[in-house]
């Protein structure tokens, strides 16, 4: 099994400096952890009882079946729904302990006309639409939600949210606009706590912060020019299967996109676009074996890649591992080249490649 699969290599050890790093830099604030879409790919059961084991005890996903697949292993835990309540999931929500996301005022009324029957009254998060224009309370129903003060303050803990949609930019100043926005609506409903920051806007510096943040990519080793002290945490790593001898001027891959000056070794790795490489790195991507730079050769399959192996002939086996990112080659500069974000990459890891923590 360890010769014929690809592996997607998880390092706890730097998952837990980075949310240390995080937790330091976000003094006095909580901080959360953002785990849908399977914790970005590395496993969100996993990743989630590894955060818990240190010291965090909030979470966030996308919809209810992320929610309730955690929940499945995971019980005592605050687990927020960013993409909140949906016509007839009230009980699911309610008997599953899970907190959604008002995003509108319909959700809203819907939502505390169910606890009110209930007489529940632990939680309550609002998201409030500052300028991203996806998810949350528009500024005209705002007013409305005004006039249910009364409500509000049945719930022991109220958590007022916002999304930055420039976070990534430091210079940008639509950073500060929706910082503005937010600090307004917070002095229309004083006494609550406050949520502004994802991973990018944790770095925007301490104003940012609030009373809870929330990491997500910065866990995982994407985007580390946010700050100097965050580490690499995954690492795509595939196994030579097969070696080839091209001669002079023969072609490889699909539509022999490539073709040969000199006699070279090829070598194949069980890893395409069906595991989430982008066909548009087809002869222009490369790997690494150790330190060594090996170029992507052809065109990338569903399932295979081919790569030149000419400079590490004499040592490299079948069964080797390459690295198609990771310590060597970062996911951001593998996002870079594949033309795309490294959200993208590591969620698009495909799950026949084995999730392998270390460390």
């Amino acid at each position: 099994m360890q010769f014929s699969h690809s592996k997607l290599l998880i390092n706890l050890k730097n998952l837990k400096n980075n949310y240390q790093v995080i937790k330091n830099f976000c003094k006095g604030s909580i901080c959360s952890a953002v785990v849908k879409a399977n914790a970005y790919g590395l496993g969100d059961a996993e990743i989630s009882k590894f955060l818990i084991k240190n010291g965090c005890n909030d979470f966030w996903v996308a919809n209810i079946s992320e929610a309730l697949r955690i929940k499945q292993s995971i019980s005592k835990i605050n687990i927020y729904v960013f993409n909140g309540l949906n016509k007839g999931e009230e009980e699911l929500f309610y008997n599953n302990n899970l907190i959604p996301v008002i995003n509108t005022f319909d959700q809203f009324q819907r939502w505390t006309s169910f606890l009110s029957k209930k007489n529940s009254y632990d939680k309550l998060i609002i998201q409030f639409d500052t300028g991203m224009c996806r998810s949350g309370i528009q500024f005209n129903e705002v007013e409305k939600l005004k006039q249910n003060r009364k409500m509000l303050n049945k719930f022991k803990d109220v958590i007022l949210m916002t999304h930055l949609a420039c976070a990534d930019d430091k210079h940008n100043e639509y950073n500060l606009l929706q910082k503005k926005r937010f600090l307004k609506i917070s002095k229309e409903f004083p006494g609550y706590r406050y949520s502004l920051a994802a991973s990018g806007g944790i770095f925007l510096g301490k104003d940012y912060h609030l009373d809870m943040v929330r990491p997500g990519i910065a866990l995982y080793g994407g985007r580390l020019f946010f700050n100097k002290k965050l580490k690499n945490v995954v690492s795509l790593n595939s196994p030579v299967i097969q070696f080839n001898q091209l001669k002079k001027n023969e072609t490889a891959g699909y539509s022999r996109t490539y073709k040969t000056n000199k006699n070279i070794l090829t070598a194949t790795i069980p890893l395409g676009y069906a595991d989430g490489i982008k066909i548009g790195i087809s002869n222009k991507g490369f790997v690494y074996y150790g330190s060594t730079k090996l170029p992507m050769i052809g065109r990338i399959s569903m399932d295979l890649m081919i790569i030149n192996v000419t400079k590490v002939k004499d040592k490299i086996r079948v069964g080797d591992h390459l690295e198609i990112f990771g310590e060597n080659f970062k996911l951001d500069n593998f996002a870079k080249l594949s033309n795309t974000l490294p959200y993208d990459i590591i969620t698009s890891v495909s799950e026949r490649c084995r999730r392998v923590y270390v460390n």
